[in-house]
C-alpha cells in the first residue's frame, strides 16, 4: 500500500490532477493529467492555452468546463506569483506554510493543498481528507457530520502520532479511502465486516 518513491510525482502535476479529479477515480484523472502534459509539453504551455482549448484538452473529466476554469485560474495565479508554473519554492517551507501557500490559490482548497504537499516529491506530512475519509471520521465520532475539510484537518493533524511521516500519512489515507469505497459506503455500509467496528459508535448502533 505504501507509495514507492518513484511514484511520487511533481507537485505541479498533483495540483492539476487534484483540480480535475472531482467525482472521478484517481486513475482516470491521473491519465487525463498525463495526457494533457504530454500533448502540451509543459504546465506553462497548458496555462497559456485559451480557455476553450483547455476545455477541449480536458476531454474525459466529468466537469470539463468547470475544471478548465479552475486549472486556468490556478496555473495563471502561480505564473503571476512565481513567473512560471513551478512549485519548487515550497521545498523551503514548513508543512503548514506550504499548505497555506497552495490553499491561497483560487480554487485550491485544503484537500488539494494537503495532497500536493504530502503525496509528491515534496514529501511532507499533511493529512489528505477526501469524502470517504471525512465520512468515516464522522461515523467514528471524531468530527461532526458535514465538517468543513479545513476544520477537520486542523483538528486531526495535532492528534496524529508524532512519528508518522509523509509516507505513513499517505498510506493511512489510501487505506481509509479503500475502507470507504468497499465497506464504510455512503449508503448501506457493511458494518459487521468493518475492521474498525469496535471503535465506531455508528457501526455498533447499526449492528
Amino acid at each position: 500500500m505504501l507509495r514507492a518513491p518513484e511514484d511520487r510525482r511533481a507537485p505541479e502535476w498533483s495540483l492539476v490532477q487534484g483540480l480535475i479529479g472531482s467525482r472521478m477515480p484517481s486513475e482516470a484523472s491521473s491519465a487525463v493529467a498525463d495526457r494533457v502534459l504530454a500533448e502540451n509539453g509543459s504546465w506553462d504551455a497548458v496555462a497559456a492555452l485559451p480557455l476553450e482549448d483547455l476545455v477541449t484538452a480536458l476531454k474525459g473529466v466529468r466537469f470539463p468546463n468547470q475544471s478548465a476554469k479552475r486549472v486556468h485560474g490556478v496555473l495563471g495565479a502561480i505564473r503571476e506569483r512565481v513567473g512560471t508554473v513551478d512549485l519548487s519554492l515550497l521545498e523551503s517551507m514548513d508543512t503548514s506554510e506550504a499548505v497555506a501557500w497552495i490553499e491561497a490559490l483560487p480554487g485550491a482548497g485544503r484537500k488539494i493543498a494537503a495532497q500536493v504537499v504530502n503525496t509528491t516529491t515534496l514529501d511532507q506530512p499533511a493529512l489528505v481528507l477526501d469524502t470517504h475519509h471525512l465520512r468515516i471520521l464522522a461515523r467514528l465520532g471524531l468530527i461532526a457530520a458535514g465538517e468543513d475539510t479545513a476544520k477537520a484537518y486542523d483538528a486531526l493533524m495535532p492528534q496524529l502520532p508524532p512519528e508518522w511521516d509523509a509516507a505513513t500519512i499517505d498510506e493511512h489515507h489510501m487505506l481509509m479511502k479503500d475502507l470507504g469505497r468497499e465497506i464504510c459506503t455512503p449508503k448501506n455500509p457493511k458494518c459487521p465486516e468493518c475492521p474498525a467496528l469496535s471503535l465506531c459508535p455508528t457501526g455498533q448502533s447499526r449492528t
